[in-house]
Formats: C-alpha cells, structure tokens, sequence
C-alpha cells in the first residue's frame, strides 16, 4: 500500500484555454509517497520534484508555503518521466492513500493532461476522510498536524513538504492500525467531489448497471457491449470511441435510431479487491453526440495523449 503526497502550482490565469483543455489548474511539481506493509511499516520511500511544463513561474504563496523555488526546479525530470519512475518504484501495489481528497483529484487531472490512461488501473483513499469518520465521528477535515496531535505523535521533517507529509501520514496510518482498520471502515469513505455542469452529462437515463470486484479494467468494455446487445433488438455499433472527461470514460454508440451514450466512472470496491464500475446507459440527441464529438476532439489535440490513448486502455 502507498501513502502519497503532492505539491502543486498553479496560475492565476483563468479562461478559455482550461475550459477546452488546453490546461490545467494545478501543475504536480513534486511527488513524495512511503510505500507501508498491512501494519502500516514503512517499507521505502520516494521523493522527487518535477519541472513544470505549464505553469512554469512558481507563485510566490506556493514557494512560501513549500520552499519549492524557480531555481530548485531547474534541471528536473518533466510528469511524464517522473511518472513513469514512480510506476516502475510502485511496482504491482495500485492502493494509494492521500491525506485528503484535492491530491487525488490534482493527481488524476494531471495523468489525463500529460497522456496517462486516466489512473484506471488505481484505487484510492482519502485517509484523512477514514480519519475524520471512522475515528472523530466527524466531518471536519482535520489537518494533518491536528491528526498527528490528537494521536500524541511526533512530526517528521517539515510540512509541506511531499515526502515529509507522506511519511507523517504513514505514521496515522500504522497508530490507526494498518489495512486492518482501512478495511474494516472504508466503507465510510465517501470521496466528495464537486459538481460542475458539463455538456457530456447531458442526456435521459435509460439504465445503471454496477460491474464489481473487477481486476482487470479492460473487462469492462466487453460487459458494456453484451449489456447493450441485449438491451437493443438492432445491432449496436460504436460511433464514438471512449474518451475520457471528467474522472469518467465516455463512449457512444448507436442502434437503429436511437444514440446512446455510456459512461463508467470507478470506485474502490466494497470487497477490497479491485474496483467497482458504475455504468450509466444514456439515450441522447444527434446535437448531444456532436458536444460529445467535440470534447473528444479537444482531447485528442495533446500529442502525448493521441500517441498514448491505445496504451491499456479498455
């Protein structure tokens, strides 16, 4: 199991190029994990900054906060690279906990941005949420440095600082008692995610199916069609390859007359082993396939994305 934690920067620059994709908000520069055994011991870890590509000038309230400067960036291996290190130190453990819920959804825009397959192959945490819940009774979000306190836990190395936060993080981790307590309580976590409007959301219901305990995520796009197949008296063909927006992987396919769009969001499954796929059945519009035809273009634009977007996935 991996307790990771990130820094970022970001822009103040906001408009039209995010909105298409042309950007993201927040820009990973450094990545700090401990990679722990069941009872939370920490087997080895990582650290590493990373060169941003996007937002290239640190803002002056991240520097402060994290004592990452322009300079110390200077000379560093770019996401993708770092990325790659990271899966190779990784190995096969793909459960990771965060201290948290923005270092996940940080980390997961920036695997869709620089090409990843969307962190599919991923099941993650929010430790502090577990922390919150399953320990306090409560919804508060405790910080780190309180979580450590209230434990009567000693502080490693500096806040703010990747490898220093994981480490800290690991630390709860093991006091709480390891995977045994992650798996006993972790259907309390719910990762709360804020909604925001997208033209891809549009459409009518037509059927929700939930694929669980699924370990290889290419099996899920089989299930998809043979579901469809038998929904559909006409033959079904896909008219959109899947794309992802949003955490989701989008496709469209139609039968007869009738479009239908689908999209499959994962989750960590119940069981502990692999992931559940929630699959929503949507009937759209000629109009509602165009919007959708667009996003997926305005994807398709990062080159590192169309040389990748084949690689894994399902």
């Amino acid at each position: 199991m991996i307790i990771m934690d990130l820094e970022w920067n970001y822009s103040a620059a906001k408009g039209e190029p995010q909105l298409q994709n042309k950007t993201i908000k927040f820009e990973i520069i450094q990545i700090g994990a401990a990679m722990v055994d069941g009872g939370g011991e920490i087997q080895k870890t990582f650290d590493q900054l990373i060169a941003p590509t996007v937002h290239r000038t640190m803002m002056p309230k991240v520097s402060e906060l994290t004592g990452i400067t322009d300079q110390k960036l200077i000379g560093q291996p770019n996401f993708q690279t770092v990325w790659k290190e990271f899966s190779e130190w990784m190995g096969e453990e793909k459960e990771i906990l965060f201290w948290g819920n923005c270092d996940r959804a940080v980390l997961l825009s920036n695997l869709l941005f620089f090409g990843f397959p969307g962190g599919d192959d991923l099941i993650l945490y929010d430790l502090q949420a577990l922390f919150d819940k399953a320990f306090l009774k409560s919804n508060q979000q405790t910080a780190l440095s309180s979580a450590l306190s209230a434990l009567r836990l000693t502080p490693y190395g500096q806040y703010h600082s990747a490898l220093s936060d994981a480490v800290n993080a690991a630390f709860i981790f093991k006091t709480l008692g390891g995977e045994a307590f992650l798996r006993k309580n972790q259907n309390k976590l719910k990762l709360q995610r804020k909604k925001k409007k997208d033209p891809s959301e549009d459409g009518d219901l037509i059927l929700e199916r939930v694929f669980q305990n699924v370990t290889d995520y290419r099996q899920v796009r089989p299930r998809i069609e043979r579901e469809l197949a038998s929904q559909f008296k006409g033959e079904v063909k896909e008219i959109l390859p899947g794309f992802y927006r949003n955490h989701k992987k989008i496709w469209a396919y139609q039968s007869d007359d009738c479009l239908i769009k689908v999209t499959s969001r994962s989750r960590p499954s119940q069981s502990g082993e692999g992931k559940d796929f929630v699959v929503r059945f949507f009937q759209i519009e000629r109009a509602q396939l165009e919007l959708l035809r667009q996003c997926s273009r305005k994807q398709g634009d990062n080159p590192v994305r169309r040389r990748k977007r084949n690689r894994g996935h399902f």
